[in-house]
């Protein structure tokens, strides 16, 4: 029996592309392995909250520290943890710079500054009478504004700033 041949396989009235068909079964075959990596980093959290995403520094007198993720999502509410250690004082002055006043927009702040204010480029929140006897922690909730990479400072008390940066995806 003779082999078919492609011009007997042909349906009448389709018009196969090869290159197309070719092309469709090599992506087929690397599609899944694709799908694994993009699956992979968004758990790891390459795009959002995970294991690559979320950072911790601490300044160099090792007073200040901050909890925050590397990455995050245009207009998708994330935290920021600042924390003062071992430090006895009734007043705390933490000063936001950089790029934070234009690129985002602050939301719940806990627990609540007694005053925040804005001089230039930098955000202030003041706490006054602080009675505590250990860490003090302030927790600030933000919506990023603008996509791409920020570079930010955070200072407490005119102690030497922390920078830091973030990657917002749109």
């Amino acid at each position: 029996m003779a082999q078919p041949k492609e011009k007997d396989e042909q349906l009448p009235g389709v018009k196969e592309d090869h290159f197309a068909l070719n092309f469709e079964a090599g992506f087929q075959k690397i599609g899944f392995v694709v799908l694994l990596i993009i699956l992979f980093c968004a758990v790891g959290g390459l795009f959002s909250d995970g294991y690559f995403s979320s950072a911790k520094k601490i300044n160099d007198a090792g007073t200040l520290s901050i909890h925050y993720d590397r990455f995050g999502r245009l207009q998708t509410e994330f935290t920021l943890h600042f924390a003062v250690k071992n430090r006895q004082a009734d007043k705390y002055v933490f000063s936001l710079g950089d790029d934070f006043i234009d690129h985002f927009q602050p939301g719940v702040i806990s627990p609540q500054p007694d005053r925040m204010y804005s001089r230039g480029k930098r955000l202030y929140l003041e706490y006054n009478g602080v009675k505590t006897k250990g860490d003090f922690s302030v927790w600030m909730y933000v919506t990023p504004t603008v996509p791409g990479k920020t570079n930010m400072t955070v200072g407490v008390n005119g102690e030497p700033a922390l920078s830091f940066w973030q990657f917002i995806y749109p």
